[in-house]
């Protein structure tokens, strides 16, 4: 509530001042920017500015981009490592392959929903 108050108090007060002031002084508001945008010093330094920024987010997009590749490549070997522990406990019976090696068991049903309906039954307990 005190920021509410605050921004409208800060928008009347400006809003005060400004009409206040005039079309005049906001003229000579403007004509000082414009001047000094217009510097020479200032558009080289704009120029510089922006030249560093570049160099800058290009340095940072191939961090991210090596970044990204290490962990898929971490993700990847921790996926093989899963499915090779879990193979090892669970194992594959032989009737549920055939000898190309690629799974024999039926697709599961789908709902209208292109869902896999369960086989526990409805929910009954309220999520907090």
């Amino acid at each position: 509530m005190k920021f509410k108050a605050g921004l409208l108090l800060g928008l009347g007060a400006g809003y005060v001042l400004g009409t206040r002031a005039g079309q005049e002084r906001y003229q000579q508001i403007t004509e000082a920017a414009r001047a000094f945008w217009d510097n020479p010093g200032v558009q080289r330094l704009s120029g510089e500015v922006n030249k560093t920024v570049a160099v800058g987010k290009d340095r940072v997009t191939d961090a991210a981009k090596d970044k990204v590749e290490q962990a898929s490549t971490g993700l990847q070997e921790q996926a093989g490592k899963a499915k090779e522990y879990v193979s090892s406990k669970v194992g594959t019976k032989k009737s549920d392959t055939d000898p190309a090696g690629t799974s024999k068991l039926p697709e599961p049903e789908m709902t209208t929903a292109g869902t896999v309906p369960s086989t526990t039954g409805p929910a009954t307990e309220k999520l907090p």
